[in-house]
């Protein structure tokens, strides 16, 4: 059993005290991140997500503080604090087993602000901590808080985040990863609540403010202090930089909405820093006693601040698609981890050295009120900040047309704009015509979110607000038509379930109750396919008037491909003693390119004995096989053996020496085919990443293009590389033997390839090019790679938001916070602040 107020406490007490972090930590990681994702199944708007998520603000700047208040006031035979975190933690075990049940945005609204206020009834759980540990070791506990709540945050975020999308059945019974998520929080807190309710007990400190009725000229009055007035500035300071780990809520859809990581990308990321901060805690722990706590303070908070500004310039302006990699996420998010550590090892001990015990209740009831307030401004000013910015800067929601122009780079921003307020425009669901050409925009665009002004591929959009009411409709539509589905199909199975066991009637009973569901389903389905088709219309209508605006400008479809060409190629096969291994395959290929252009591919093949290595090359008007064989295999085997020492026995003869035709197709891409651009960051990982394995190539995409090509039945031997152009691509693929019965089509990309394959005996092939062209296309898309057409595409676009602009007014809140931190310690230096907390406890 703990005991509450002793000036030593052996270790394993003070582990049991901080032991609820942990579970703090993963439930703030539902509540903080699943929830996020929870609610925009219902909210897409990023100032109304921070509104929402601001609501239990208001309800927790009264119940807080006035829990906290009377846990310095009241006396009960289990204590005065726990009587309150007990019910808190039971309490919220119930709501969140409730949450992921909700079926609509009320629902879950409502369930989410019982939580809140459960949650609020936690808030003495900081004093009784603080009363178990002494003020000598309040900082070693800090630390050691911070390396479970660390441990916790990353088994959410490694193990749990990534299966929130998952769905697994058991039966006709439908387990989605987001309940059990939920759940897993649930039960977390249920077992810190028994620890807590049952393993310590609070000793009465006899305090004359025993038994003080709540009134309002009390509460106001404790709270005002003149003990705790001065303190309450730190935490002003410490709010207005609530956000100097991030952006708050908002991180989360930065991450998987702006730069398009998923949420086990997203997990694997926290986890990895978790990793390391799991063996920096340990190390800080050892210092965390020894610094002067308030200049300590303030260091780490404007470095802090210095590493945000560095990290938003890196993004903004150093790279080009302003989309960090994971491995520069971890970089920057491991320092400001570590900063953030040190500031929380500091700031927890440092407040409480200014609140004697009998008064932390009454301090905690004022912080939270300060905290609370705080947060309200920055909780919300960074979610309408968001949502301003993206309404004055960022392209609008309406009609949106991605086309591709001719020229290249030569295109540019005020060109294209002018060009298109040259023409006559009229609104696209009829009308009046458009009063402001300033709704439309136009935007160099590429897939990898290069940001530039000039470009070939563009984006045009026009502002419509009567589109964007309609696609509201839909998206309401929509989320009632959601559930709907997944009962129907829940009674579907469940009524073919029934019929296996031979239980007609209820079978019938399921199946009619799936019938009723899908007659309320089916006039929501018919509504929204209604909105769609108009709002497709519209956009069509746009695209229309863009088509006639740029006229000439626009490519047409064919010239996308700037040459074709049918050549000989011959591929034969060197016998090897084992399986190869495909990835030292690749990189021998590299280099045997690099020595002999003409090899197209270097393909592993399986035998019904054994393995062989496929080679093929394009073979010059005159070559005989023998001797190119001879010329090329000692190469091969050379590179094979530097990387696979025992794969081929050399000089042996090779085996099915054939010529077969090689399709090569040079293509217009949108965006550099190459990854030209190093990042410094990268430079200094690809430095060591040297010293244990191969530097990624600067043609690893293309690389990756030519994989998802191959077909072993039809096109085995694949090249892809850049063009001799600038923004293209040049694809070389060894032909099947035969051409196959496919059916030829009259449309512009065949009539392009029947005129640059203009023999007579190479027509047959027409409709296997095009459909290669096609798949092409595909697989260059997987790697950001966009063939250009004259419509890349057509439709209805949300507003989009640039999450990294709430960075700026985090800068702002910050300096603000700083600035009040600085002003706290001069009133110190004049002897108006004094250390009440530390000096109780020395002379005790």
């Amino acid at each position: 059993m703990i005991i509450t107020c002793k000036k030593k406490v052996p270790f394993h007490w003070i582990a049991f005290a901080i032991l609820p972090w942990a579970a703090f930590s993963f439930k703030g990681g539902v509540i903080g991140t699943g929830f996020i994702f929870s609610l925009k199944k219902f909210v897409e708007n990023p100032a109304g997500l921070t509104f929402i998520l601001s609501l239990p603000s208001f309800i927790a700047l009264v119940l807080q503080p006035v829990v906290s208040f009377l846990s310095d006031r009241i006396w009960t035979r289990f204590g005065r604090r726990k009587p309150f975190v007990g019910t808190s933690f039971f309490g919220v075990t119930t709501a969140m087993v409730l949450m992921p049940l909700m079926p609509n945005f009320w629902t879950l609204l409502a369930v989410y602000m019982v939580y809140s206020v459960f949650a609020d009834l936690n808030s003495p759980m900081e004093p009784l901590k603080q009363e178990i540990i002494p003020p000598a070791e309040r900082g070693r506990a800090t630390a050691a808080m911070s390396w479970v709540s660390n441990l916790a945050t990353m088994t959410f975020w490694f193990v749990a985040l990534g299966r929130f999308d998952d769905v697994h059945y058991m039966g006709s019974l439908a387990l989605q990863g987001e309940t059990v998520i939920y759940w897993s929080g649930a039960l977390l807190m249920l077992t810190m609540g028994l620890l807590i309710t049952l393993g310590i007990r609070e000793v009465d400190q006899k305090s004359p403010l025993r038994g003080q009725r709540l009134t309002v000229r009390t509460f106001f009055g404790g709270l005002l202090d003149r003990e705790l007035w001065p303190v309450y500035m730190l935490i002003v300071g410490a709010a207005c930089m609530n956000f100097y780990a991030g952006l708050g809520a908002l991180s989360n859809l930065l991450y998987t909405d702006q730069w398009a990581y998923t949420k086990q990308e997203m997990g694997i990321n926290v986890a990895a820093g978790g990793i390391i901060n799991i063996f920096a805690i340990a190390v800080l722990a050892i210092f965390a006693d020894r610094f002067n706590r308030m200049r300590a303070y303030q260091t780490l908070i404007c470095l802090s601040l210095l590493g945000q500004i560095f990290y938003y310039c890196y993004i903004e302006f150093i790279l080009p698609d302003k989309h960090p990699t994971l491995v520069e996420i971890i970089v920057f998010g491991e320092t400001l981890s570590i900063l953030g550590i040190l500031t929380g090892m500091v700031y927890t001990p440092l407040v409480y050295d200014y609140v004697r015990r009998n008064k932390m209740g009454t301090y905690n009831a004022g912080a939270q009120m300060v905290t609370r307030l705080t947060v309200l401004l920055t909780l919300n000013g960074v979610g309408l900040f968001v949502w301003g910015y993206a309404t004055f800067f960022q392209p609008p929601a309406g009609e949106m047309t991605r086309i591709v122009l001719r020229g290249g780079d030569q295109n540019n921003e005020t060109e294209v704009l002018n060009l298109l307020k040259k023409s006559e425009w009229s609104a696209p669901q009829g009308g009046a015509s458009i009063v402001s050409l300033s709704d439309l925009t136009a935007n160099a665009w590429q897939a990898n979110g290069t940001f530039s002004d000039v470009g070939r591929g563009w984006e045009i959009r026009l502002r419509n607000k009567d589109s964007a009411k309609l696609a509201a409709e839909k998206e309401k539509l929509e989320k009632q038509r959601l559930p709907l589905v997944s009962e129907e199909k829940m009674l579907l199975d469940k009524a073919a379930s029934l019929a296996l066991t031979g239980n007609a009637a209820d079978a019938e009973k399921a199946t009619r109750e799936a019938a009723a569901v899908k007659a309320r389903r089916v006039p929501i389905a018919e509504q929204i396919k209604a909105i769609e088709g108009e709002l497709d219309t519209r956009a069509q209508v746009f695209h229309s008037q863009v088509q006639r605006a740029l006229g000439e400008r626009l490519m047409t479809e064919g010239e996308q491909i700037t040459g074709a060409r049918m050549q000989t190629a011959m591929v034969f096969e060197l016998p090897v003693v084992d399986r190869p291994d495909v990835k030292l395959l690749e990189q021998s290929l590299a280099e045997l390119r690099r020595e002999r252009p003409e090899v197209i591919d270097l393909r592993p093949v399986k035998l019904n004995e054994g393995y062989t290595v496929a080679v093929s090359v394009l073979v010059a008007p005159g070559r005989e096989d023998a001797a190119l064989v001879a010329d090329l295999q000692p190469v091969v085997e050379r590179l094979i053996l530097q990387r696979q020492t025992k794969l081929v026995v050399q000089g042996q003869a090779p085996r099915n020496v054939v010529r077969q035709q090689a399709l090569t197709m040079e293509l217009i891409v949108l965006e550099e085919p190459l990854e030209t651009y190093v990042s410094p960051i990268t430079r200094v990982v690809n430095l060591g990443l040297a010293l244990f394995d191969r530097v990624p190539a600067p043609d690893r995409r293309l690389t990756a293009v030519a994989r998802n090509l191959r077909i072993s039945s039809d096109t085995n031997h694949v090249r892809v590389q850049a063009g001799p152009a600038p923004k293209t691509i040049v694809v070389t693929a060894v032909m099947p033997a035969e051409a196959g019965a496919m059916a030829a089509t009259d449309d512009a990309v065949s009539r392009r390839l029947g005129e640059l394959l203009v023999e007579p005996s190479r027509q047959e092939w027409l409709p296997w090019a095009k459909g290669f062209h096609d798949r092409i296309e595909v697989a260059a898309a997987t790697q950001k790679i966009t063939i250009a057409h004259p419509v890349l595409t057509t439709g209805y676009a949300v507003m989009k938001y640039d999450y990294m602009s709430g960075y700026l007014w985090m800068f702002v809140m910050s300096l603000i916070g700083i600035a009040i931190t600085i002003a706290f310690s001069r009133l110190e230096a004049r002897g108006l602040v004094r250390k009440y907390g530390l000096e109780e406890a020395q002379a005790s």
